[in-house]
């Protein structure tokens, strides 16, 4: 997931002069599709409190279960939405840019967090990761 965010900040510093914006966007946990729909994972879901003992998926965006429609908002809110006007190379999260945080969180199916820590952000990094991609691909 950071490298997704560094390679947005890169992107973003490549191409915003062109109208290229860069954009790390979490969806939030999206349970219930046909993209996580395989039967030998539903007692982990359950387990993590991703499903209840029916299957059905636990919506919750508080803690970031939600729906697919409510996932696909923040990914809406990228492509189009104007309060993204002059703004790049940042890390989108229920349908806002995320402020930058340096306290470690642990990931849990109820705790996603809100802030993108300041690694995440980093220019310097960004950029290497960016060379290492174009070297690594060009074998």
């Amino acid at each position: 997931k950071r490298a997704n965010v560094l390679f947005a900040v890169e992107l973003d510093r490549r191409w915003a002069a062109d109208g290229v914006r860069g954009y790390a966007v979490h969806p939030g946990v999206v349970i219930g599709t046909n993209l996580n729909n395989r039967p030998e994972d539903q007692a982990a879901y359950r387990e993590q409190g991703l499903l209840d003992e029916e299957g059905r998926p636990v919506i919750d965006p508080a803690v970031g279960k939600k729906t697919a429609a409510q996932g696909a908002a923040t990914i809406v809110f990228a492509a189009a939405s104007p309060l993204l006007d002059g703004i790049g190379g940042v890390y989108l999260k229920d349908c806002e840019v995320s402020v930058v945080d340096g306290a470690d969180r642990p990931l849990t199916a109820d705790s996603i967090p809100a802030e993108a820590h300041p690694d995440s952000v980093d220019p310097e990094a960004a950029r290497r990761l960016w060379e290492l991609t174009e070297r690594m691909l060009a074998r």
